[in-house]
């Protein structure tokens, strides 16, 4: 059994947890210091955000648009796929800020993929999405869908949601993406790799490729380090990244979106989602 495998196995998650937190800090700590350029950031006042998810019009197309993703996705979780209520919340900022161009870093079994291409078919008829991973996710035996028990790759899935002509999947490493895009994103969703290593070079990087008045979105930042669901533990990587950009780039701000007016898991209504705007 490789070492990796043998480790896992044999030490309890709370430990390995433990160790993985040690490792990515001192990974972090041999970074060298990123530039940030908040410049085209949205202001953290110029969101509304009880407005987005109060709004009925995102509200009446979210109900067609989810009833036609249900049969294909179900409604519940999928491992390490992104949760209902938070599916649901990304809609509502898609369908109400409008992205032309939209970038997604983290792929894998398609669930915030699939939501936000409804989401712009129905708010941005000439909207288009890239969506990066490091996996071919839609690889017929190897695709993360296949271990969850999807029935189809989420390209198949974005065709029979006739969103073809929206998303564009890359297979390729995020920063090596981002190093050599030859556009720039209105809207930026950042769900890869949440070491701090990573969300901090994806972060200067997304500051980059944005257009002025551009948002960026992270997925799994938890406030202070914190654990945000009953027996659940925190991903520490996002927040410690972020508290890095804040304290080298004090025109940068994160604003959690926080408690939702529905359901995210386990029993709660919190969000792990938070915007990176420019501060106030």
């Amino acid at each position: 059994m490789p070492l990796k495998r043998l480790i896992k196995a044999v030490l309890p998650k709370p430990a390995l947890h433990a160790a993985v937190r040690v490792r990515d800090g001192v990974n972090f700590l041999r970074v060298p210091k990123a530039a940030f350029d908040a410049r085209n950031l949205r202001p953290a006042n110029g969101l509304e955000l009880r407005a987005i998810f109060t709004d009925e019009s995102s509200a009446e197309a979210w109900r067609k648009d989810h009833a036609a993703i249900a049969p294909l996705f179900g409604t519940g979780e999928r491992f390490g796929g992104v949760n209902p209520g938070d599916r649901r919340a990304i809609y509502y900022l898609v369908h109400a800020l409008k992205p032309k161009r939209m970038l997604e870093i983290g792929t894998h079994v398609g669930a915030s993929t699939l939501y936000i291409a409804r989401a712009l078919r129905a708010a941005v008829p000439d909207g288009r999405l890239t969506t990066v991973d490091i996996s071919d996710v839609n690889h017929p035996r190897d695709g993360a869908w296949v271990g969850v028990g999807l029935d189809r790759a989420p390209r198949d899935m974005i065709r029979q949601l006739d969103c073809e002509r929206h998303v564009e999947f890359v297979v390729r490493p995020s920063l090596d993406f981002m190093a050599r895009a030859g556009e720039t994103f209105d809207f930026i969703f950042l769900d890869g790799d949440h070491s701090a290593r990573a969300v901090y070079l994806e972060t200067a990087a997304a500051c980059r490729l944005l257009r002025p008045g551009g948002a960026i979105l992270l997925h799994d930042y938890y406030p202070e380090g914190r654990p945000l669901y009953a027996g659940g533990a925190a991903i520490v990587g996002p927040y410690r990244a972020l508290r890095r950009v804040r304290r080298e780039c004090p025109d940068i701000a994160v604003l959690p979106l926080g408690a939702l007016p529905w359901p995210t898991k386990d029993g709660s209504n919190l969000t792990s989602l938070a915007l990176v705007v420019k501060a106030a």
